[in-house]
């Protein structure tokens, strides 16, 4: 199999004529440049992902009962740098009962502190009365109650993996297969969302075997659409793909083509 075609349309593109098909080829467009086509009869399945801007997970743990001689600690598991790392999060109440709950918390985020000082974790502590633990990006950590001087844990946000985003994608080595068109750039633009538009395709491998006939292969044609471009959103760009995915894409130019 070939490797991938990509075509990044950036919001220098009108990306509602961003692709069309005429005499029964389908063009993909960067403003009134084709930047490549392909026999609608070789198209076979075509799929899409929209950008997703992605959430770190995010729990709040509260203490239980306040009383003296008592320890308050649960566990916390992340992977910092592909290490899977466990720390027990603790604090044990003098003869004294603490006064407040949120001086178990403080003590909570100064071990938190020390942790994430040390490259042991990657949260943000927050909260009073409570703690609040964010994860320093879209990656999770597992909590554990490991005491019942806990009054519970919550999880307030689901992590959420970004997808399309521009800084994953260049992350990932996406590039224009094509030199960029005037202003408009080769590469994927950090802070952007895109979504992913994917074209599978038999395209000829080249000539040989009997009679230098030509074979075909599969080809996956890859177009990443910025979602703030103007001609994205309904009625755009995004409604074209639909309807060719759903087969409601009607061109007469389609029609009984040979091409």
């Amino acid at each position: 199999m070939n490797k991938d075609i990509n075509i990044i349309l950036t919001t220098a593109e009108t990306l509602s004529t961003a692709v069309d098909f005429l005499d029964g080829l389908g063009r993909i467009l960067k403003g009134a440049d084709v930047q490549y086509t392909f026999p609608w009869k070789k198209l076979g399945a075509v799929s899409k992902s929209t950008g997703v801007a992605g959430a770190a997970g995010q729990y709040t743990i509260t203490p239980g009962a306040l009383a003296a001689d008592t320890d308050y600690s649960f566990y916390l598991t992340q992977v910092v740098g592909g290490e899977i790392i466990t720390e027990r999060i603790t604090f044990t109440s003098g003869a004294t009962a603490p006064a407040t709950a949120d001086v178990v918390c403080d003590a909570w985020r100064a071990v938190i502190a020390a942790h994430v000082n040390a490259g042991r974790l990657a949260v943000t502590a927050g909260g009073t009365t409570t703690l609040t633990l964010v994860a320093s990006s879209v990656d999770n950590y597992n909590l554990t109650a490991q005491e019942i001087s806990l009054a519970g844990i919550v999880q307030n946000q689901a992590p959420i993996a970004p997808v399309g985003r521009g800084a994953d994608l260049l992350a990932e080595g996406i590039v224009d297969s094509f030199p960029a068109v005037g202003s408009a750039a080769a590469l994927p633009v950090v802070g952007l969302s895109y979504s992913e538009y994917t074209f599978e395709l038999m395209a000829p491998k080249g000539n040989g075997g009997f009679n230098e006939q030509t074979s075909d292969q599969a080809v996956s044609l890859k177009v990443y659409a910025d979602e703030g471009a103007a001609g994205w959103g309904p009625g755009g760009l995004d409604a074209v793909i639909d309807s060719i995915i759903d087969g409601s894409y009607t061109a007469a130019e389609l029609l009984g083509s040979n091409v």
